[in-house]
């Protein structure tokens, strides 16, 4: 038998002067060695987009996005740049052109971006975003913690630092502030009077959206519970109507044409059940005038 290589080109891999048989099966255990170790294959990693007039959330969105492809695709040089401005819309490209006089392809990254962000991020009032983010409500089928990502979105926009006197550092105070807005725009009102009245009034924001969720937990936990019971109820109540009607049916035919000796009415009969005695016969409840028995 002559010596078989192994077809794949880079690959230096020949069979010995074997048998037929035993050449197959060297061939096919070695082409497992250019199969193993081959990753599932992954889908392609989607590049953001950008549109002229938005928000200061957007664009943080953006970068965010822009940064997570950047790593994913390991782009660099002039083909990062090139694929920065692919992520534009047609508009937006076509106004970034006219303000550089130019392309801005050969332009470094961070000149790039600074140029995208004058064009796609309308100048935004702080104040104005701060009235706005203390207006903010849960919608009623809102998850305390989706409500929470839209506060934290509108809360980024807002500003929210203050300098410390002593060192002059930034100070982020955003967490407090959304913490109140938390708690002031709950749709359940129960739980926001639980959360106002807990005696720990010191909690953090996380605290606030764990004491929340375990409170909603609760309800809908109840709730669940309390449409079996209803449900139980009702069957109950059906097999209870069905057994008086089938009572009902039961009644002696000559009771039900004949007169009742008790009150002299028809219609009823000693056979009927007590329920339609009760409503249907003057006599019951009352004593026989010769032996005062009770008549049921």
């Amino acid at each position: 038998m002559p010596i078989v290589a192994c077809p794949i080109p880079s690959c230096n891999y020949a069979t010995e002067d074997f048998d037929a048989t035993i050449v197959a099966a060297l061939i096919t255990a070695h082409s497992a060695v250019h199969t193993a170790g081959h990753a599932a294959k992954v889908e392609k990693v989607k590049r953001p987009t950008i549109a002229a007039a938005g928000s200061s959330e957007e664009w943080a969105y953006f970068k965010s996005r822009w940064s997570e492809y950047v790593d994913a695709t390991h782009i660099s040089g002039k083909d990062k740049v090139v694929q920065l401005l692919e992520c534009c819309d047609e508009p937006l490209r076509k106004d970034l052109t006219r303000a550089a006089g130019g392309s801005l392809t050969n332009k470094p990254e961070t000149e790039v971006l600074a140029a995208i962000q004058k064009l796609a991020v309308r100048e935004e009032n702080t104040m104005v975003a701060r009235v706005a983010l203390h207006n903010m409500r849960q919608d009623r089928d809102e998850t305390v913690r989706s409500f929470g990502a839209r506060l934290r979105g509108q809360a980024g926009i807002c500003k929210f630092l203050i300098k410390c006197p002593s060192c002059e550092t930034d100070v982020n105070y955003t967490d407090v502030v959304m913490r109140d807005v938390l708690t002031r725009g709950i749709d359940d009102h129960e739980i926001q009077l639980d959360l106002l009245g807990d005696k720990k009034q010191d909690m953090t924001l996380e605290d606030v959206f764990q004491f929340i969720e375990a409170k909603e937990s609760g309800k809908r936990s109840a709730s669940t519970l309390l449409d079996s019971h209803s449900v139980d109820a009702a069957n109950s109540t059906h097999r209870r109507g069905k057994r008086m009607e089938a009572a009902d049916k039961q009644m002696n035919a000559a009771d039900k044409q004949n007169p009742y000796s008790n009150c002299g009415k028809k219609g009823h009969g000693k056979s009927a059940p007590a329920r339609i005695r009760k409503t249907q016969c003057n006599a019951f409840g009352h004593r026989c005038g010769h032996c005062n028995r009770a008549i049921i």
